[in-house]
């Protein structure tokens, strides 16, 4: 029920924005809130092609796009080569695991709602941190800890 009112919400945000909504761009909006991954447009690709083969790349990339422009997604460049996307255009910071590189909401941090500083105007603000997930830094324990083991006998 709440994935189907955040996609209405959504939705009444584009058309209060004249934005016409084809099926591609439904399809989009709605992979984007069923996946809250933080998807590259390639990611999208892949998913929505398997059912529906007529999407392209550059329609993902159209929408994308026109998303951003309108404040519905935020581009996320936590990777030198590639953007990502996130519905959730709230003011939070995310954090990426070097090691299985997955990306997380951090809700709980407050971010400064700086608008102005030194005559710059302010007009978004993105805090990215990396470092090792819970679970893969227990992985890593383990496994260090089984070499210490295994090194004894």
């Amino acid at each position: 029920m709440q994935i189907e009112k955040e996609i209405d919400e959504k939705l009444s945000l584009l058309r209060e924005k004249g934005v016409v909504i084809t099926t591609p761009r439904l399809l989009i909006l709605e992979y984007l809130v069923q996946n809250k991954t933080h998807p590259t447009a390639e990611e999208i690709y892949q998913n929505l092609r398997k059912r529906f083969p007529s999407i392209s790349l550059a329609s993902i990339y159209n929408a994308l796009k026109l998303f951003n422009s309108l404040g519905i997604v935020n581009e996320l460049f936590l990777e030198r080569e590639k953007a990502r996307y996130d519905i959730n255009t709230a003011p939070h910071a995310h954090f990426k695991c070097l090691k299985c590189g997955r990306i997380y909401d951090l809700l709980d941090i407050n971010l400064p709602q700086i608008k102005e500083f030194a005559g710059h105007k302010i007009l978004t603000t993105q805090v990215y941190f990396y470092g090792f997930c819970k679970a893969c830094s227990q992985a890593t324990s383990k496994s260090k800890k089984k070499e210490k083991e295994d090194k004894k006998s």
